[in-house]
């Protein structure tokens, strides 16, 4: 941000999660008179986006920080495979974007600084060779999908919650949360006794995530019928 100020440059994050961004919001808007800036992750529905931040005389963001990656997909080939693979490139985590696998291609953002370095040396994903190319048309990149789920609860407290999605018992879903194995909104929560609330996002490492996407009415019983979505 001090570049920005002083050099009159345009300046960008690395990939930071929802969380990450409100906090870097708060942060930026202290500085509303000197600079601007916008949120973008290289397509509308992104989860991990980057911060691009300009002095605020400009009208917009003249700079372009992101590269779109594709290949063929093979259903052998899974989210966390795509990832670890990248990484296995001694590649920073904060450096990749979001990861969409669909029917026909895999899709998966970068920062533009090691696009290059990237488009030479990832040529395996786990065992599988391929091809990689660069896509410029987000157009047809894969809608995302999800499963829903309805559960009868007694209260909104996150063990509560993540032992009807996941099916655990709750002494060990204590031990999870105990554990810092537990995020609400991207960010790590302790507390077992914490109320969730309709929209808040939740993940359990190794199980994966769910939303709570409604809460559709009470039984005569008092408890709660909740629809959850779970991602795929």
């Amino acid at each position: 941000m001090e570049s920005v100020m002083k050099s009159h440059i345009t300046e960008s994050t690395d990939f930071l999660n929802p969380h990450e961004i409100n906090l870097s919001i708060s942060i930026l808007n202290r500085f509303k008179d000197e600079i601007s800036y916008e949120i973008h992750g290289g397509y509308n529905d992104s989860e991990s986006c980057i911060i691009y931040i300009y002095p605020s005389y400009k009208c917009e963001n003249d700079a372009d920080d992101i590269v779109l990656f594709k290949f063929e997909s093979n259903e052998k080939i899974k989210h966390g495979d795509v990832l670890g693979s990248i990484l296995g490139l001694s590649i920073d985590r904060q450096k990749i974007g979001d990861i969409l696998i669909g029917e026909k291609f895999t899709y998966f953002f970068v920062k533009r600084e090691i696009a290059n370095f990237i488009e030479i040396n990832l040529t395996k994903i786990s065992k599988y060779n391929i091809i990689l190319s660069r896509e410029d048309k987000i157009s047809d990149l894969p809608k995302k999908e999800y499963d829903y789920k309805k559960i009868v609860v007694s209260s909104f407290r996150l063990d509560n919650l993540i032992s009807k999605v996941f099916n655990l018992s709750r002494s060990k879903v204590k031990k999870m949360i105990d554990g810092e194995l537990v995020k609400v909104n991207f960010a790590k929560e302790t507390r077992a006794h914490f109320e969730l609330e309709e929209g808040d996002l939740v993940s359990l490492r190794k199980y994966g995530r769910f939303r709570i996407f409604e809460v559709e009415g009470s039984t005569k019983r008092g408890n709660f019928v909740v629809l959850v979505r779970l991602n795929k």
